[in-house]
């Protein structure tokens, strides 16, 4: 587990301090290249080219000037390709590492963390946002030099050669630079907002998509594409009024920049200039304001890559911000014999936030070695409960031992290790059977995955595929049954060897006889503490102990047949299971 080191986008951008600073020096070098050019066109017109120059007609100075010009060329060409591929390079690196971190941090989070965060918020910072602030970074690295150097050098160099077209110049160039940053005022709200509406819209369809069939089943079809279309059109009103803001930058821009080539033009002609503004330096200044126009041009898209960067850099700045309430120690586990306690729940509460308590004062203690048994209705906190066992959450009150120690104070990783469990839900990722059944034990042996998948009943399907374990498994697993998937997914924790097994209403799919069959097989492996959720009273009545939750509380533990004198509640769920047996017997 991961030390609690504090993350932020520009942290981890300082690794590639170096590179970061190195591409605009370079873009510098491009950047003087470009400004001496002009000069040197206004040294040939005047002297080479224009009657009563110094080097009227002299070839020699004409082609050494050229030959200059073109040497710049191509040492600006140099420094610009090496300054795209270090810009490229680096911010496709530092994208790998932010993506990395933010999915190391989304998984130092407790479970309650990450539901409250959002599935599609958490895609989307894994996407969009990363994606936008690789493109910063890459602009940044190549503009952040190039734009003003080149606006300021021409603006000094248009003094140099004349005042007043200086002065044109710098005016131009300041109303062009005040529509910049006032689009860069406006914009970053925006972003956020655009993303927030894009959280939005990949949640919509995520819910749509996965929850198609229910969908389908109520014919609630158009009610949802509707629905999207009110979400889509959320999200275009808020790009279109982006690119509202945005389309001001370039007619205005062009507009000033044009202004002041056509006000120097005039004044050239009308020879208010002469004693200064020769005809080379019409060109020249004209050039400074072309090279310009480009570099804002090219200005306005940093400002807008920027924009973008700084909403999303906003967005994976918070999400780091965020500090997991499940904080690692790093004790180890001592070796916990057979017979002795091994988990300990000792006056354990949970509270979600509202008025009453998910669970409440709970107590129950389960020894190495034993079969313990879960049940109550839906809500009455079996799940959560499992979920305190492991540590994917921490109680509000009260505490969970594992042997002797607190698990607070346990290493966090070496106590996960401990078990397996097989969720409510089943979870497959695609790739094939065997890839799924590896994935607690990449080492796993042939003779191993099969006995795994004897044990859970698993190759009675499996041995039918042509590729046998190597069988294509779907996004889902949705190419399997429910109990196909109930069944791999056993023999996937079976396959773990983990010390601990927990069955969180993990055989609701399978029939009767295949739920006993698979207990009894799980039964005969030795050393193995079993915990089983359950609906089923059948399919926990031959447990060790059995503990009955009610509304968030335990109201009875013990054997079967002391609970149905006992527990009004287990009588109950274990008469009207056996009831509905018979009848449909």
């Amino acid at each position: 587990m991961k030390n609690n080191k504090k993350l932020s986008c520009l942290g981890i951008l300082k690794k590639y301090s170096f590179k970061v600073i190195a591409a605009p020096i370079l873009k510098g070098v491009e950047v003087i290249c470009e400004l001496l050019v002009p000069f040197l066109v206004r040294a040939v017109i005047d002297n080479g080219l224009t009657d009563g120059g110094s080097n009227f007609h002299d070839s020699s100075y004409i082609i050494s000037i050229c030959l200059i010009v073109l040497a710049l060329a191509f040492a600006g060409f140099f420094a610009t390709m090496v300054t795209q591929y270090i810009s490229s390079k680096t911010s496709t690196s530092y994208s790998y590492d932010l993506k990395r971190e933010i999915y190391s941090h989304l998984n130092t989070l407790s479970i309650s963390q990450v539901e409250e965060f959002g599935k599609s918020k958490a895609l989307n910072l894994l996407t969009s946002d990363a994606i936008s602030v690789q493109n910063g970074v890459f602009m940044l690295m190549r503009l952040l030099v190039r734009a003003p150097f080149l606006v300021v050098g021409s603006i000094v160099c248009s003094f140099l050669i004349s005042p007043l077209a200086g002065l044109i110049v710098l005016i131009s160039l300041l109303l062009c630079a005040g529509v910049i940053f006032l689009v860069i005022y406006l914009t970053p709200k925006q972003y956020s907002e655009l993303q927030k509406h894009l959280d939005c819209l990949n949640g919509f369809g995520d819910d749509n998509i996965v929850g198609g069939r229910v969908i389908r089943a109520f014919n609630k079809e158009e009610e949802e594409i509707d629905s999207f279309k009110k979400e889509t059109n959320k999200y275009r009103k808020q790009a279109i009024l982006i690119s509202k803001i945005n389309a001001f930058i370039n007619p205005l821009t062009f507009a000033f920049v044009n202004l002041a080539i056509v006000l120097i033009i005039y004044i050239g002609a009308k020879d208010g200039l002469s004693s200064s503004l020769s005809i080379g330096g019409i060109v020249a200044i004209m050039s400074f304001l072309t090279q310009s126009l480009a570099a804002l041009i090219m200005f306005t898209r940093l400002v807008t890559s920027l924009s973008k960067a700084f909403a999303s850099k906003k967005r994976v700045d918070d999400f780091f911000a965020l500090e997991s309430n499940i904080v690692p120690s790093t004790k180890a586990i001592e070796e916990i014999q057979e017979g002795e306690s091994l988990l300990t729940l000792k006056d354990v509460c949970v509270s979600f936030g509202g008025e009453t308590n998910a669970l409440d004062n709970i107590n129950l203690t389960i020894k190495k070695g034993e079969t313990i048994g879960l049940i109550g209705g839906t809500g009455s906190g079996k799940s959560t409960l499992i979920s305190l066992l492991n540590r994917f959450r921490d109680p509000s009150k009260g505490a969970v031992y594992f042997g002797h120690d607190n698990e607070k104070d346990l290493n966090l990783e070496q106590l996960r290790s401990q078990f397996a469990i097989v969720f409510q839900k089943p979870e497959f990722f695609k790739g094939t059977i065997e890839s799924n059944l590896k994935l607690g034990n990449p080492n796993a042996s042939k003779e191993e995955i099969e006995e795994a998948l004897s044990l859970s009943l698993s190759m009675e399907f499996v041995s039918r595929y042509k590729d046998y374990y190597q069988h294509e498994v779907e996004e889902n697993g949705t190419n399997f049954s429910g109990g196909q998937k109930q069944r791999l997914l056993i023999a996937r924790a079976l396959l773990s060897h983990r010390p601990i097994l927990v069955l969180d209403d993990s055989t609701s799919a399978l029939d009767y006889k295949s739920d006993a069959q698979v207990r009894k097989n799980i039964s005969s492996i030795k050393g193995l503490t079993t915990i089983i959720v359950s609906q089923r009273a059948t399919s926990i009545r031959n447990c060790d102990c059995i503990y009955v939750l009610d509304k968030g509380k335990i109201i009875g533990q013990g054997k079967h047949d002391d609970l149905l004198s006992s527990c009004l509640v287990y009588k109950e769920i274990y008469e009207a299971q056996v009831k509905k047996n018979e009848k449909s017997k």
